[in-house]
């Protein structure tokens, strides 16, 4: 610093202004005969001496304070000093220094404060149970709550909102607000997914943007679980009142004739009771079946998170339904790994699916065959086959196996006490865990019912 440029013509100028006045003075006194041209240089050499010292004095010292407060930003501009060697200058560093900690204390308080709201701020955001975007300009996502990121099964959302939502409505209502206009207060769409969902996006303008280029606030209401339920409802009763005249029409035949004709018919007494208590089970069962389908399509848009061993699940099938298997004279053969193969689900619901499945193939499988149960897995997802040796489905039925009530021999699924709907709760299990059900059949071979669940991270 010192051999620069700058610092030579600043010492120069110093000097110089220091000097003036002395060298004036003098060749007043000279020209005046006081003093002699000798004392004259002599005057301002003495001048130029103590201005070059204080110079070089004051320049240190305003690199002293420049050090300290360039440290002044990560430490105290005190912290390390010798106070007393702060009073021996010619500037007031002492005073400076303290004015500059106390200034320090305060900003640093202030950031403290305002690092705790921003922080207390993005906590409630996270904690909003609906997903939350908030919007830059040209519809780029600033910000996103926890809800959003699970909904939108990202870990963090950024970019463009098409990415994520491409539905015309919405995107119309969001440009009318970039606009300056008031979009409607409520957007309702559908999202395609593996499950279809229901959404009402409202948006909100901030108006100005903010110093963050921060323009809109999309919130999204799942309404989902809503229209399933009054979905449910409708097909409730609707499935109920079909399958139930039945059932109900017989229930009624039978007291009308133990009322009338065989009022004192023993014999027919014991026949139409046996009949009642059949007809009674078969509505109890369809009525514990169509609650847990509706349970299920009620929570088939959220998706299990458990880690479950299919060995485990299917050992807890083969026990509850090995005496069935004896009963019926046919073997029942599980076909596992060596190494246990974990999916992400529910242990109880694929208890239940396998259950279906198994006792199906136990029901529609000829004499003394084998039913067999594969487990393998393949790439990032498991495959569990439930093959049996039966009379087979013809080809035109497969697509429509899964709807409910539906059967391929209505007469021959009564008398096995069949409701019509353990393929419908296969089907909107193995949804809810993003799986695939394959239905393979050869007539007068036999069936291969396929199961394929993603495989559960490590």
């Amino acid at each position: 610093m010192y051999n620069s440029n700058g610092y030579l013509w600043k010492m120069l100028l110093f000097i110089t202004v220091a000097t003036v006045p002395v060298a004036i003075v003098s060749f007043w006194l000279l020209s005046h005969d006081y003093i002699r041209i000798g004392h004259v240089a002599l005057l301002i050499g003495a001048a130029i001496l103590p201005a070059f010292v204080l110079f070089t004095k004051l320049m240190r010292e305003m690199q002293a304070v420049a050090f300290r407060m360039e440290r002044a930003a990560i430490m105290s501009p005190l912290e390390g000093d010798d106070r007393s060697t702060l009073r021996e200058g010619l500037l007031p560093l002492d005073n400076v220094l303290l004015t500059m900690e106390q200034y320090r204390r305060v900003l640093q308080h202030m950031l403290r404060e305002a690092q705790s709201r921003q922080d207390e701020a993005s906590l409630l955001f996270d904690m909003l149970p609906d997903p939350v975007l908030v919007l830059g300009n040209k519809r780029r996502i600033r910000r996103s709550n926890v809800s959003a990121n699970q909904f939108f099964s990202v870990e963090e959302m950024e970019g463009d909102l098409t990415r994520f939502i491409r539905h015309p409505a919405l995107l119309k209502a969001i440009d009318t607000a970039y606009e300056g206009r008031e979009p409607d207060s409520r957007i309702e769409f559908t999202i395609s997914d593996v499950v279809p969902r229901h959404v009402a996006a409202y948006i909100v303008n901030l108006k100005d943007e903010s110093s963050e280029g921060l323009r809109l606030i999309v919130t999204l209401h799942d309404l989902t679980a809503s229209r399933r339920m009054q979905q449910m409802r409708v097909d409730f009763v609707a499935n109920v009142s079909h399958e139930l005249r039945t059932p109900l029409a017989i229930l009624i035949g039978a007291l009308e004739t133990l009322m009338g004709p065989a009022r004192n018919d023993l014999e027919a007494h014991k026949r139409f009771f046996t009949m009642m208590q059949a007809q009674s089970l078969r509505m109890s069962q369809l009525i514990d079946d169509l609650l847990s389908l509706s349970q299920i399509e009620v929570n088939e848009h959220s998706r299990p998170s458990d880690r479950v061993d299919l060995g485990k699940v299917l050992c807890g099938v083969s026990s509850l339904i090995k005496a069935k298997a004896v009963n019926l004279d046919k073997a029942l053969v599980l076909d596992l790994p060596e190494e246990p193969v974990f999916v992400t689900g529910d242990f109880d619901q694929l208890t239940q699916v396998f259950t279906n499945l198994v006792d199906n193939a136990l029901k529609y499988s000829f004499e003394k065959s084998e039913v067999r149960v594969e487990v393998r897995p393949n790439g990032r997802e498991a495959r569990v086959a439930v093959i049996d040796e039966g009379e087979g489905i013809a080809e035109e039925h497969l697509s429509r196996l899964t709807e409910r009530f539906y059967r391929v021999d209505s007469d021959r699924s009564r008398k096995l006490g069949g409701t019509g709907l353990g393929l419908a709760i296969v089907k909107h299990i193995v949804s809810r865990h993003r799986g695939h059900l394959e239905i393979d059949s050869v007539v007068g071979k036999g069936s291969r019912f396929t199961v394929r669940l993603p495989l559960s991270a490590e």
